[in-house]
């Protein structure tokens, strides 16, 4: 039985069907269908806001896992800087940010983000053509229906390169991220390179996640308190 689910496979791919190989059988495609809440826009802005502080790392009741993205760091041309997170999660996705720009204008946006180039690794296995994940949007835009960003930023143009990662085997996992940025054509390449080691622990979401998370109807600050007021969540 085992041999011929096999064989069923290997037909279908060499039948056009297409085939999907480690990692990307775990990371949910960029045009994937999702609801108003899970959509790749509003799930990208949730590790941004996590990023300032105004949100939990556990978001949905711990359906997802927001992994670690410093918005301070900085690259400078000729130089690597390498950032290494550990983080332990339940089996429940993640959402990853490789690169996050913003500007008053899409164009100046869209302009920003074609000077970067992303390469991700998933236990040593390169996603296939990483530019495909990159999200435009506005922050109150209509792919928003919730208020993960802080309202007074609501105008800017956001272009994020995001992954969504589907639970992972129990065990240890490493996620290495490695950005590169082309300031102009006379300097260096500026490289950041960014090693998550995950450990997946054997069990699903738990209390612990659920705690953590925001309510799905919280109300968000008030978008007449700047952000620099507001108090980052516990």
């Amino acid at each position: 039985m085992r041999r011929a689910a096999l064989l069923a496979v290997l037909l279908l791919a060499g039948c056009g069907g297409r085939s999907v190989t480690f990692p990307e059988s775990v990371i949910r495609p960029p045009d994937a269908k999702t609801d108003m809440d899970t959509n790749s826009a509003n799930l990208a802005s949730a590790v941004i806001t996590a990023g300032l502080g105004q949100l939990a790392p556990y978001i949905d009741g711990g359906a997802f896992r927001l992994l670690p993205f410093d918005l301070n760091q900085t690259s400078t041309p000729g130089k690597t800087l390498v950032t290494r997170y550990r983080v332990t999660l339940p089996r429940t996705s993640a959402v990853l940010d490789a690169v996050v720009v913003s500007s008053p204008t899409a164009t100046e946006t869209l302009q920003i983000a074609s000077s970067y180039a992303v390469r991700v690794w998933l236990d040593g296995h390169e996603v296939r053509d990483a530019a495909r994940h990159w999200v435009f949007y506005r922050n109150n835009g209509p792919q928003i229906c919730r208020i993960y960003f802080p309202g007074d930023l609501g105008s800017l143009q956001m272009a994020a390169n995001s992954f969504v990662i589907d639970p992972l085997a129990a065990g240890d996992h490493v996620l290495r991220v490695a950005v590169s940025q082309r300031v102009t054509d006379a300097l260096p390449l500026a490289r950041i390179v960014r090693v998550y080691r995950l450990h997946v622990l054997d069990r699903g979401i738990g209390w612990k996640e659920r705690s953590i998370a925001p309510s799905v109807d919280s109300t968000p600050p008030p978008n007449n308190v700047p952000l620099v007021l507001r108090k980052p969540v516990a």
